[in-house]
């Protein structure tokens, strides 16, 4: 016997929101703070002049908190 489940399958999911920017732009100042003890333009300073290549240990952070910010895609 077939019986209709009480709820959908996306009611069961948390609800998300978009970030403002301002918010946006705290949670990656937070995460270059936490990460690399620094501000996030200090940050993409240095990522742009290749300070982080090279070092293993921070490649994965770098590549996450690099990929947040709009330069990663730019030309």
């Amino acid at each position: 016997m077939f019986t209709k489940p009480s709820k959908t399958f996306d009611e069961d999911l948390p609800q998300g929101r978009m970030l403002t920017e301002e918010e946006d732009r705290e949670m990656k100042e937070n995460l270059a703070r936490r990460n690399f003890d620094m501000s996030l333009d200090d940050f993409t300073e240095a990522w742009k002049a290749g300070k982080f290549d090279g070092d293993k240990e921070k490649h994965g952070r770098v590549i996450a908190l690099a990929m947040m910010l709009p330069e990663y895609w730019e030309d």
